[in-house]
């Protein structure tokens, strides 16, 4: 007889055993596949944060460039010079 109850005990125990088991593979996939989610969505982030940084970095760049330039003309005008340095006659 204490045979048979620890035969169903050891049944019933395998049985939880492979239940939490199942559980316990959902339960790592779901927080895998939420980890990876949020670790792409950070990511994304990060690329379009150092995206906005270079964009923003050569406007400055190429802003500076520009107002340089059209200051350098501008001189050039009141020296009495066209874009190609020669004076002008007429």
């Amino acid at each position: 007889m204490s045979s048979i109850t620890s035969s169903l005990s050891d049944l019933l125990s395998s049985f939880l055993s492979i239940l939490r088991s199942i559980f316990d593979t959902f339960y790592s996939a779901f927080e895998t596949l939420f980890a990876t989610t949020s670790n792409l969505i950070s990511s994304i982030v990060d690329l379009f944060s150092g995206f906005v940084g270079f964009i923003f970095g050569n406007i400055v760049i190429i802003g500076f460039l520009f107002a340089a330039f059209v200051g350098y003309s501008a001189y050039q005008q009141k020296q009495g010079r066209n874009k190609k340095g020669q004076l002008k006659t007429s």
